[in-house]
């Protein structure tokens, strides 16, 4: 079984011990964002729902459960990058923050937010 993502792994030049660091990083994070995200995108579908209905106080109390829901998104990703750098040399991290550049730019063509 691949260590790590198998492009981060090649991006940052892990050894194997540092990949079996950020798989276990990654293995406590990931479940925890994909439900999470499960829960934004039901909020999403539901406040775009109030929205086409004109439910102004409906629309008013989403964008807050939505906005919470993103924030929580957001600390997620954050933990697991800060834990993910505790692991790598000064170079690597160089390397991961273009990785996290390049991360961002393909989200914008997924449904997930840029700074997530």
């Amino acid at each position: 079984q691949a260590l790590a993502d198998a492009p981060l792994k090649t991006a940052l030049g892990l050894s194997m011990d540092q990949a079996r660091q950020v798989d276990e990083i990654q293995k406590l994070h990931r479940p925890k964002f994909a439900a999470k995200r499960g829960e934004y995108n039901t909020e999403m579908r539901r406040l775009r729902r109030a929205r086409i209905a004109n439910d102004s106080k409906q629309v008013a109390e989403l964008e807050k459960v939505t906005a919470a829901l993103h924030e929580q998104l957001r600390q997620i990703r954050v933990s697991e990058d800060e834990e993910i750098r505790r692991v790598l040399t000064p170079d690597q991290r160089r390397k991961f923050e273009d990785y996290i550049k390049l991360r961002k730019e393909m989200v914008g063509s997924s449904r997930d937010d840029h700074d997530l």
